[in-house]
């Protein structure tokens, strides 16, 4: 392998790789020697203890160390190739097993010395193992596929176990005496933290079990201390942009919160005060609003919005879907009509000569309040005395999105408020979205009752649906989820629209049923929510895109088929379709054939809970945190080795860390800090460059 490797550099010229290789070392993420090297093993075999092969057990993992004795070929009943090698010990002979792989023959020679690692397992009354992965002792190469820990990297397609462990540990000795390290000394010191290079050699070939700890301990804190770095560079560049300093409140959310059939929640009433706080500070403000389905999140974003509006300025509210945008539109044109606030609403298909209308109204500073999706910040939208951007469930727009939310060729930026319904784990706010203040509605309206959630075998359906029937008779209404919307060869999974057909004959007959999928027009979509929340429609049978915005009081029933295709926080999210006004609501979960243990767990815990915050945090333990900032498109890293669950106390540590570095050295300038400052912009440049976004 060249010498002249750097970090940057493209793996398609190393050693053995080329560019059909490279092209699948691509689908992995990799495609620098950076990326190579920060492609963690997901486990370590412990092969580093060798086992005598008279004591090795069946089913057992084990290493082995003996000689060749014979090898020979055979072909099997189907055809393939078998190539068999026996090795022996001084106590016994282990049989071993390849398919299609005749070049071992040439290999494995008799007489040559062996480490083999694999299952043992006992075969017509003989020790063998099959496939197992071994080192020739005789080659002088370091041992790397058995008799040491030995990381086992996640795969695709042309990409083999072996062969990516050979090239990462070429690529890593060609390297390591060349990589800078990336952390502060002081830092290093202080948290008694391994270098750069041992962490990155102990993490992927580590002596022992210690070697693996102290690597992954460093590892993680830099992913975490690199994350709240950037947000605490972004959080000071928001800072020092100064904002749209506004003067008390007058009258108008007053009134608003006059005409409300209901009394502001103690929570609402201080998430309020935050925000108006932030809109007179003088400074630009960046928080985030979290807060469970129901908790009243549009609620206290449009008193943003109206303590913008009456001092003669402009807002905006983004939605990720066409239905939520309508669904906001109408909500807001409804409170804020009485008050002589002007509202429209503008999505990607609102006809030609109605969205001129709106861009020349809103130009003109005619629109107080312009709802919409996406298309809100398509060339062509001016909004020339915008005060306030309010994007809703954030995590369904890219970073570029939100910040493009809130752009203005003025000297003096909007203020931005970003709200999720989907609850973040305060942990994972506080990595992900340090550059934002937070706040969270953690109390829901009076008079809601908990949503009664159960599971239901599907040869009780029809007992289900008569319930069902009984609460439509007494004018209540009721949703039937599927995860597909038509059926497909090789899935045995009801689909939306058969079911539609199968329900309106059948067990709804005598009721109006309705169908609402993704893959509708907008217009259709649009006209089957506006029935079904006038009431001329009882029962709609849906996909999951309903899991969002829809806000129909009388719906108080839910049944959701094949539960297990769906994540903790989406099943949360269609629950909270129902359950919104002070009617008993139950939610079904029909159950239709075994479930993996996992699973049956997942929807265990679903029905034991109606705490989103919970539900989240099990979420996350589960799958990981994955790519929750939304950016992965706009090239900021995800989360390689860290958990902030696991991790809490490191976030804790980095951030303070973070902050300290940067009241010392704001620009990073200090002697040492240039391979910092480099990973940082490497990592997170795109993302740092969109100070503008929520």
């Amino acid at each position: 392998m060249p010498t002249a490797i750097a970090w940057d550099s493209p793996v398609q010229y190393l050693k053995g790789v080329g560019p059909v290789r490279a092209q699948a070392l691509s689908r992995l993420g990799i495609v620098t020697v950076a990326d190579l090297l920060r492609h963690y093993p997901r486990t370590h075999l412990d092969r580093s203890r060798v086992t005598p092969i008279r004591d090795l057990r069946s089913g057992a993992e084990a290493t082995v160390l003996g000689r060749v004795l014979t090898s020979g070929e055979r072909r099997s009943r189907q055809g393939r190739t078998v190539q068999t090698v026996a090795v022996a010990d001084a106590g016994g002979t282990l049989f071993c097993q390849w398919f299609g792989q005749p070049y071992l023959l040439r290999q494995l020679r008799p007489g040559l010395e062996i480490l083999l690692g694999g299952r043992a397992q006992i075969y017509n009354h003989r020790m063998q193992m099959v496939h197992p992965d071994y080192e020739l002792l005789e080659d002088g190469g370091a041992t790397l596929h058995t008799g040491r820990l030995v990381p086992i990297y996640p795969l695709t397609t042309g990409v083999g176990q072996h062969w990516l462990r050979r090239l990462v540990h070429e690529t890593l000795t060609a390297v390591r005496d060349r990589l800078e390290e990336t952390l502060p000394a002081a830092v290093l010191t202080a948290h008694g933290l391994t270098g750069l290079r041992e962490a990155l050699c102990g993490i992927h070939f580590p002596q022992d079990g210690a070697d693996l700890e102290a690597a992954r301990a460093r590892l993680v804190y830099e992913e975490i201390f690199l994350i709240q770095l950037a947000m605490a560079c972004r959080r000071r560049d928001f800072g020092e942009r100064p904002g749209l300093r506004l003067g008390p409140p007058g009258e108008l959310t007053a009134r608003l919160v006059a005409q409300l059939p209901f009394k502001l929640t103690r929570a609402q009433r201080r998430v309020a005060a935050e925000i108006l706080r932030d809109l007179r500070s003088g400074r630009v403000m960046h928080r985030l609003l979290q807060g469970d389905v129901g908790s009243g999140k549009t609620l206290v974003a449009l008193l943003g919005a109206l303590f913008v509006i009456e001092q003669r300025h402009q807002a905006l509210l983004m939605a990720p879907t066409e239905v939520l945008a309508h669904q906001h539109g109408e909500v807001c044109r409804r409170l804020c009509e009485p008050l002589g606030v002007s509202t429209a609403t503008l999505t990607g298909s609102t006809p030609a000569k109605e969205r001129r209308e709106i861009l020349r109204a809103a130009g003109a500073g005619e629109i107080d309040l312009l709802v919409g999706t996406h298309a809100l910040v398509q060339d062509g939208v001016d909004l020339p005395a915008l005060g306030l951007a309010i994007v809703d469930e954030q995590h369904r727009f890219g970073v570029r999105q939100r910040g493009r939310a809130g752009r203005t060729g003025d000297e003096i930026a909007p203020h931005v408020l970003v709200m999720s319904a989907t609850p973040i784990p305060r942990s994972l706010a506080l990595t992900l979205y340090g550059d934002l203040d937070l706040s969270i509605l953690d109390e829901m309206p009076s008079g809601r009752r908990p949503v009664a959630t159960g599971t239901v075998a599907a040869a009780d359906l029809d007992a289900c649906y008569a319930g069902i029937r009984d609460r439509l008779r007494a004018g209540e209404r009721a949703f039937v989820i599927y995860p597909v919307i038509e059926e497909t060869s090789g899935q045995d999974l009801r689909s939306a629209e058969a079911e539609y057909e199968r329900l309106a004959a059948g067990p709804f007959r005598d009721h109006r049923v309705g169908l609402l999928h993704g893959r509708m027009k907008s217009r259709d979509k649009q006209a089957v929510m506006a029935a079904f929340a006038a009431g001329e429609l009882d029962v709609l049978v849906a996909t999951s895109v309903v899991e969002v915005g829809i806000d129909v009081p009388q719906a108080t029933a839910m049944v959701i088929h094949h539960p297990e295709r769906f994540g903790l926080a989406q099943l949360h999210q269609l629950r909270g379709r129902i359950g919104r006004a002070d009617l008993a609501s139950r939610c079904d979960l029909v159950l239709d054939r075994w479930l993996a243990p996992d699973a049956a767990e997942r929807l265990e815990v679903f029905c034991s809970t109606q705490d989103g915050f919970r539900l989240a945090e099990e979420d996350l333990r589960r799958r990981g945190p994955g790519d929750v900032l939304g950016v992965r498109q706009h090239g900021a890293p995800v989360f390689l080795l860290a958990n902030p669950l696991r991790d809490l106390a490191v976030v804790a540590l980095a951030a303070a860390d973070a902050a300290g570095l940067l009241s010392v050295d704001p620009r990073l300038e200090g002697p040492g800090l240039g391979p910092l400052r480099e990973v940082l912009a490497a990592g997170f440049g795109r993302y740092l460059a969109l100070t503008a976004a929520g």
